[in-house]
């Protein structure tokens, strides 16, 4: 009887601490959507196609390159093209890359040697707004936020224009999954 109580307690205890953790990361976070003007950004990008859960390594990779080359960068950018439940997973394409900040601008076309480089114009948007808590928080908002933008569109009657992306603010600690839209 011991053993069982035990092993009851053991179990009880990681289930509370999973469901702890999960709070933690964002989990139970509402999703709340909402519609304002995104852009315009001038994003230093690299084009990526396999499975999103790779795309951190290529974010990664331009965020350490502009580094080294001088360039401060606080906001990551994604922009992925294809929906990962349609088409297979070695096939999903995306722009990966940071967000030049102002001060930065002027060195576009010395970047632009060594880069690629695209405009983002400013677009109407419905933009799910997440807190960024943990590196777990992409994986996790991701599978909320989509469904919530999808649903909201939907509700209101909106067209999608653009495929989706998501701004990663990291000084606000914010993920922003946006998709450009019309009434």
């Amino acid at each position: 009887m011991k053993l069982l109580y035990y092993a009851l307690s053991v179990i009880a205890a990681i289930v509370l601490s999973g469901v702890a953790y999960f709070a933690v990361v964002g989990g139970f976070d509402p999703v709340v959507v909402s519609e304002k003007d995104m852009g315009p950004y001038t994003i230093v990008y690299e084009e990526h196609i396999g499975d999103y859960s790779e795309t951190g390594k290529v974010h990664d990779k331009i965020f350490n390159s502009l580094t080294a080359d001088g360039i401060n960068t606080t906001k990551g950018i994604g922009i992925y093209y294809d929906n990962p439940q349609i088409v297979a997973k070695d096939k999903l394409r995306s722009e990966l890359g940071c967000i030049l900040e102002e001060t930065d601008l002027g060195k576009t076309t010395e970047l632009a040697k060594k880069y690629k480089i695209k405009l983002m114009d400013k677009q109407y948007s419905a933009v799910a707004e997440l807190n960024l808590k943990s590196k777990l928080t992409y994986m996790i908002g991701a599978m909320k936020a989509y469904p919530a933008l999808n649903k909201y569109i939907q509700d209101n009657k909106l067209t999608s224009l653009s495929a989706p992306f998501e701004l990663y603010d990291i000084p606000a600690k914010k993920i922003y999954y946006v998709i450009g839209v019309k009434k």
